[in-house]
């Protein structure tokens, strides 16, 4: 092979891979928000200033500019909304329009209690009981409003990405006799090691090496290309766009579509459900309500569940609340939305366009839910306070 033609190949692939980052993967996209789609957008609740009291993910710089606003309007007691996609996303979104967050929080400033809330696409129950055990620490916790979805059951483990605040302070639960705290913390503690903050407390001997001329040709280049290239910022799309297409590859030849009914995994069903037992159960110490409800959910198209396992599921949440009726609260709201008020969302298979969304609604549905859960608001904590 002469040097020419090693030369041209090497051009032709450069050439290559740049039109196809820069066509198919330069959108600056959010690949935990992925599976919403084109007709449903994110929506974090603020106040009448602008200011945060929604969130989606424990970092240092988020977390406390939500802290400080908190301070800012008066440091009220509060009332915790935890939440997955469904609390942060608004299906076709007009001018104007927020979420049920922001609309309980507007009813809420005549009363002595401030509504904050973090909610995480695709949230495990287990990041939930995590965001308690932290949150609880620096807020006045008095009431936790956390939905119990069955698709999250599904999930496990703790996403660093959630919580790199936790990860840099190098926080750890504290009931390391319990099972399940045990695992949460030795997955904290496996990204320590690759946290910032973790680096920079080694050994200092090692600031002062000298850096290689790869590690200095390296640095000017990400700089210069961060610079004037959005295509070269955008890079990591690539790696999300082609495990988003393997997935879809994936579902395509199994035939899963919407609808296909997920079955369980039973030892993250019950590593989730203990989470939430963990949970309530920490209000005999700490004195904080809790109110558990079943989300509302899709009802004019099959179910993605196994029927009986649904059932079985709703019941034993509702047990949850039935063994101390004085701290716990349950509701069932799966069925309050109707029909024409839910939309579609990303296909997640390559033979479709877009499926059946179970999970997002429009506006007016969140209207709906925040006139369900005012109601029970008014009943467990508004009307006698704490």
């Amino acid at each position: 092979m002469t040097l020419r033609k090693l030369f041209f190949e090497i051009l032709v692939g450069l050439v290559l891979s740049y039109f196809i980052i820069a066509i198919f993967f330069s959108g600056d996209r959010k690949f935990e928000n992925l599976a919403l789609g084109t007709e449903t957008a994110t929506y974090n609740a603020v106040d009448k200033a602008g200011m945060p009291f929604h969130i989606q993910r424990t970092n240092k710089d988020e977390y406390d500019v939500l802290v400080k606003a908190w301070q800012q309007r008066g440091s009220k007691p509060v009332i915790l909304f935890l939440g997955n996609s469904q609390t942060h996303s608004i299906n076709q979104q007009k001018s104007g329009e927020v979420n049920f967050i922001e609309l309980l929080n507007r009813k809420a400033e005549d009363t002595p209690y401030e509504i904050l809330c973090i909610s995480l696409p695709n949230a495990g129950l287990q990041e939930f009981y995590l965001i308690y055990e932290y949150w609880k620490n620096s807020l006045p916790l008095k009431l936790v409003v956390l939905p119990v979805f069955m698709d999250d059951l599904r999930e496990d483990g703790i996403r660093d990405v959630f919580f790199s605040k936790l990860v840099q302070e190098k926080f750890q639960l504290s009931d390391t006799s319990n099972a399940l705290v045990s695992k949460i913390n030795r997955e904290l503690r496996s990204y320590w090691s690759s946290n910032d903050n973790t680096k920079a407390n080694r050994d200092k001997s090692t600031f002062f090496m000298k850096e290689t001329f790869q590690e200095k040709s390296e640095k000017y280049l990400n700089h210069k290309l961060d610079s004037s290239s959005t295509t070269w910022v955008n890079r990591a799309n690539v790696r999300g766009e082609f495990f988003n297409w393997l997935y879809k590859l994936r579902n395509t030849l199994l035939g899963i579509k919407a609808n296909t009914v997920r079955k369980m995994i039973p030892q993250r069903f019950e590593d989730n459900m203990h989470a939430v037992e963990l949970l309530v159960k920490s209000r005999a110490t700490e004195q904080t309500k809790f109110i558990l409800y079943i989300p509302p959910i899709r009802g004019d198209a099959k179910l993605p569940y196994d029927l009986d396992g649904y059932t079985e599921f709703k019941e034993r949440v509702r047990k949850l609340s039935a063994f101390n009726s004085k701290y716990v609260f349950y509701r069932n709201y799966e069925g309050i939305i109707p029909p024409e008020l839910w939309g579609y969302k990303a296909a997640t298979n390559l033979q479709s366009e877009r499926e059946v969304d179970y999970m997002h609604f429009q506006y007016k549905g969140h209207q709906i839910l925040c006139d369900s859960v005012q109601v029970l608001l008014h009943q467990v904590i508004y009307k006698d306070g704490i």
